[in-house]
C-alpha cells in the first residue's frame, strides 16, 4: 500500500511531466505553423545571427569574451557571462555538423528556490519587454504550505518546474526552470531556437518523402 509520501511525490511528477508534454505540443505546434513561413531576418544571441558555418559563430562568441570548455555530441560548451551572470553556454549545430541553429543557456543550478524562481521572474520580465508576452506560460502547482526545500524535492529530475515561450518572425526562446540530477536543486535554462533551420529542415523531410 502507499505511503502519503510516495502519493505526494507519484502526484507532483505527474503534474510535471504533464507540464512537459504541454511545452513539446506548443512547440511542435509553432514549428508546423511557422516552418510553412520565410522569415527574413535570423534569430541573434549576443548579437549574433545563429546562421551559417558553425566555426565562424564559434570565432565570434570568443570574442565576446566566452571560452570553449569541450563539447558534447553536435554542441560545442563555452564558459562566460550573460547578462552579468555566470553561464554555461551550449552551441547546436545542424545534422550535418556544420551550420549553427540553437542555442542553450545554462545558469549554475542551486538549491535556493527563491533565488531560482526571482532569476526566472527577472528574465521573464526582459523577455516579456523585449519579445511581448510570452506565447506560452505553464507552472508547476505546489501545496499552499510547502517549504524551499521540499518544492524542488517533490520534482523529478529533468522535468519542467515552470516555463515561458516567447516567438518572434525569427525564432523561438524557451526559459525554463527544470529539475537538475540534485535531489534538492534546479536550474535556469533559456534555449534559442532560430526558424530558418526548421524550414529548411522541414522541407528536407517533405522532400524525402
Amino acid at each position: 500500500m502507499e505511503s502519503a509520501w510516495q502519493t505526494k511525490h507519484m502526484r507532483a511528477n505527474n503534474t510535471a511531466t504533464s507540464l512537459k508534454a504541454q511545452i513539446k505540443l506548443f512547440l511542435k505546434r509553432v514549428f508546423d505553423r511557422l516552418a510553412r513561413s520565410a522569415p527574413r531576418e535570423h534569430l541573434s544571441f549576443k548579437g549574433i545571427p545563429l546562421n551559417g558555418n558553425i566555426n565562424n559563430f564559434c570565432q565570434k562568441l570568443k570574442e565576446k569574451g566566452f571560452t570553449q570548455c569541450g563539447s558534447e555530441g553536435n554542441i560545442r560548451i563555452f564558459k562566460g557571462t550573460f547578462t552579468g551572470r555566470a553561464a554555461t553556454i551550449g552551441v547546436a549545430s545542424t545534422e550535418n555538423g556544420k551550420d549553427v541553429f540553437s542555442i542553450i543557456v545554462l545558469f549554475p543550478e542551486t538549491g535556493n528556490w527563491i533565488d531560482l524562481t526571482n532569476t526566472y521572474e527577472h528574465y521573464k520580465d526582459l523577455y516579456t519587454e523585449k519579445y511581448g508576452d510570452p506565447s506560452e506560460c505553464t507552472k508547476f502547482n505546489y501545496r499552499p504550505l510547502e517549504d524551499n526545500i521540499t518544492k524542488i524535492a517533490d520534482v523529478r529530475p529533468g522535468a519542467i518546474v515552470c516555463g515561458a515561450i516567447f516567438t518572434s518572425p525569427s525564432g523561438l526562446i524557451q526559459l525554463s526552470i527544470e529539475k537538475t540530477s540534485g535531489i534538492y536543486k534546479g536550474q535556469l535554462m533559456i534555449k534559442y531556437q532560430d526558424y530558418q533551420y526548421i524550414t529548411i529542415k522541414r522541407q528536407k523531410d517533405i522532400d524525402e518523402i
